[in-house]
């Protein structure tokens, strides 16, 4: 038999394994040796207790007897005695008297499982990777691990099995012997068995034991689609704690690969968790793709059918019938065939999802692209001036998910940059008409990318325009610093300066320190790691943060018309001129009041929170029922009171505020009463009343008033004005200088 090793492309013989034993026995030829060659003489002893000890061992096998167990083991202690360390034999007499100790242990006769762990653990460091008898060595450990776990259920044993097992696949080509040995015998199914009957944890260690055994399960293996399955519920448990979008994806991947394979077989498909139900439900409540309820209804419909069948069968006592026999029971109707876009081979979103990367020029943000795509898609220039003079939209894949990623030409560079006005103007038309077309989600993050060189004094310009002017402050925002691969730490960068972007009013969802050098021959390896780190840190800032918010027509004529004027202000905008707050808090009913945690000096349309000046406007709870097309006041900030406890209708009271007072455009902030953190307010806010395409909704808490806790209610009301302050909208002083003066001259004392 030839084996090919992979690694060193050299052929080496694999010798067969006698009996049931793994180990190569170490046998002495029956020949005779002269006496007068000394090593000779040497040699023929060590055989010649060798077969001594052998001829013990296959005695205790046949008769179960004490004394020919021990005859056995002091045999071959007495062989590995004359084996020192650097001897050729050495490796395999530590391996047979591991066996002799296992096969007691086996028999109850001995209870050193320990030892003869450890003797396998020896002489598989004497066979290193590439010794003919390696893989030999690593199936004796497998074996006798699997012993030790199924008597103490020690997890690291079956872990460490597991990583043994997946080790040697790759010297496992399938028709070869060793292939028949791996596969045949009863290691790997023991692995795959208790992995899979282990219950759904998300902790990394089970997550990255399932990857593990589902390596031991290839195509066409009877557990593959239990173990795909089994590792989709790990991951689901792991978004459902962290929130991580990426393990949902592929749960959501995973468990229709599962599904895919189970197809052929019914009884292979009613064993399988209801983990891809699961996931299309949470994904059509979120994003609110039919095909995802249509397929879970076929779905549930066909397990239903089958659980159906088989409990009418047991209780029947129905077997099933004989080869060519007839069966008397009419099967079930089939489901219904599956739409077009519900088919198990569609992306894991029928939607493209918009990513919109903005910043000066030579920021970086073609760079940026090129990292996320893991390719050079975007062209990238070191120019000072940058080379994108309109937007680009590159296609990228991640964990299942298509994203487009949109390299935004400088829409604020006016004829002063390397953009004259009005190519710029003609530009962001473009863009916001491609942002809304019927084959993306809207907009979905921005991502603004800022050298860690480069000078400040554009930033919040920038910010403003894209995230309040354009995207409404409707979408997370992120921040990329590149530039950053000279430096000793890069995510220290943040640490040090992050507080900056703060004290200018910006504040982000999340943020990423990112070299963007491309690999080439010649680099170092401390740079190839920081790209290689920073690839996946952006790839996962994109996962986590990205939302949904659908845009309209409405949209675009704000957006246009808001960018207009922040370019023609100069900038000058930012805070001379109040926000409007509409405010909608149906439980309270005092007049001298805006809402529960919102302070300040009152006067008639204007008052001060926290320090800033805001017009002010208490609306009722608007009717569901009654029509949208009467005239509504616009607001800069719209401000929601609900209660934690009041689970009724709560989605549909939301949807009737938010559409009577243009929540698709405006920014929204849910205050849950009776509650003690921001963290449990967004798991509300998330459970039950967001719906698909409202965008990002800014959310905090209150605590119920009868609780009495003083220092409770300060820190809500702190989080509640840093969120106004936050969350509203950039004024156009333009558009309301008028309105502004008019408005004073009323309410002057």
């Amino acid at each position: 038999m030839m084996l090919l090793f992979p690694d060193s492309g050299s052929e080496v013989s694999l010798l067969a394994i006698d009996n049931q034993h793994i180990s190569l026995k170490l046998k002495a030829q029956r020949k005779k040796i002269p006496q007068c060659d000394a090593d000779g003489t040497a040699q023929s002893k060590i055989g010649l207790d060798t077969d001594a000890a052998r001829d013990g061992y296959t005695l205790f096998w046949r008769s179960n007897l004490r004394e020919h167990f021990h005859s056995a083991i002091d045999g071959f202690q007495a062989v590995l005695h004359q084996c020192p360390h650097d001897h050729a034999h050495r490796a395999a007499a530590l391996s047979n008297l591991a066996h002799s100790i296992l096969c007691g242990f086996t028999r109850t006769i001995d209870n050193d499982i320990d030892r003869a762990i450890h003797l396998f653990c020896s002489a598989l460091t004497l066979r290193p990777r590439g010794h003919i008898d390696h893989p030999l060595s690593i199936l004796d450990l497998c074996h006798v691990l699997c012993k030790r776990h199924s008597h103490t259920k020690d997890h690291a044993d079956f872990r460490e099995v597991a990583d043994l097992y997946c080790s040697i696949l790759p010297l496992c080509v399938e028709g070869s012997y060793l292939h028949q040995v791996v596969f045949d015998t009863s290691g790997i199914p023991y692995v795959i068995e208790q992995c899979n009957a282990l219950p759904s944890d998300p902790s990394d260690e089970s997550i990255s034991l399932r990857r593990i055994v589902l390596e031991l399960c290839p195509p066409r293996h009877q557990h593959r689609a239990y173990s795909l399955n089994k590792l989709a519920e790990d991951l689901y448990a792991r978004f459902e704690r962290d929130g991580n979008k990426v393990h949902f994806y592929e749960a959501v991947h995973l468990s229709c690969e599962a599904l895919a394979v189970c197809r052929a077989n019914d009884d292979q498909l009613s064993v399988l968790p209801g983990v891809l139900s699961d996931t299309l439900g949470h994904r059509f409540n979120h994003h609110g793709d039919p095909s995802d309820l249509y397929e879970r209804i076929v779905l549930d419909t066909h397990l239903e059918a089958l659980d159906s069948r088989s409990s009418s069968s047991s209780q029947r006592g129905i077997t099933a019938p004989e080869h060519g026999q007839q069966s008397s029971l009419l099967p079930p109707s089939p489901p219904p065939p599956l739409p077009p876009q519900a088919s198990l081979s569609k992306q894991t979103r029928p939607l493209e999802r918009n990513i919109v990367i903005f910043g000066d020029s030579g920021s970086g943000k073609s760079s940026v692209i090129n990292a996320i795509a893991q390719t050079q898609l975007a062209k990238t220039s070191s120019s000072a001036t940058g080379c994108t003079f309109a937007y680009q939209r590159y296609r990228v894949e991640i964990s299942g998910q298509t994203y487009v990623l949109f390299d935004t030409a400088g829409l604020n560079e006016g004829t002063a940059g390397t953009v004259p006005a009005a190519k710029a103007d003609e530009n962001l038309k473009s863009l916001l008409h491609e942002l809304m077309s019927p084959r993306s989600d809207g907009i979905g993050l921005l991502v603004y990318c800022v050298r860690s060189t480069r000078a400040r004094r554009a930033l919040i310009r920038n910010y403003n325009i894209f995230y309040s002017a354009i995207c409404r402050k409707k979408v997370p925002i992120v921040v990329v610093v590149t530039g950053l691969e000279n430096e000793p730490d890069m995510e220290g960068w943040w640490s040090a300066n992050g507080k900056e972007f703060k004290s200018r009013g910006m504040h982000f969802e999340d943020h990423a320190c990112v070299t963007t050098l491309r690999k080439h021959s010649g680099i170092s390896d401390v740079f190839t790691r920081r790209i290689e780190e920073s690839s996946e840190v952006l790839r996962n800032l994109v996962v986590n943060n990205c939302s949904d918010w659908v845009v309209d027509d409405s949209w675009f004529k704000q957006s246009l018309a808001a960018v207009r004027n922040m370019i023609s202000d100069g900038g000058n905008s930012e805070k001379s001129l109040p926000s409007t707050l509409i405010i909608c808090d149906s439980s309270r009913n005092e007049e001298v009041e805006i809402a529960h945690c919102i302070r300040g000096t009152l006067r008639p349309y204007f008052a001060r929170i926290g320090g800033d000046t805001y017009q002010v406007h208490r609306v009722p709870a608007p009717d569901s029922s009654s029509s949208n097309t009467e005239k509504r006041l616009e607001g800069d900030l719209l401000i929601y009171y609900a209660r934690a406890d009041e689970l009724s209708a709560a989605r549909q009271k939301f949807n009737a505020f938010y559409t009577a007072y243009h929540g698709n455009v405006v920014p929204v902030v849910v205050v849950v009463k009776g509650l003690d953190d921001r963290q449990a307010a967004h798991q509300w806010v998330e459970k039950h009343i967001m719906y698909d395409g409202a965008g990002r909704l800014f959310s905090t808490f209150t605590p119920a008033e009868e609780l009495g806790d003083d220092s409770l209610k300060q820190q809500a009301e702190r989080e509640l004005q840093d969120l106004i302050r936050q969350a509203c909208l950039i004024r156009s002083e333009r558009k309301v200088r008028g309105k502004q003066k008019r408005l004073a001259r009323r309410n002057r004392p």
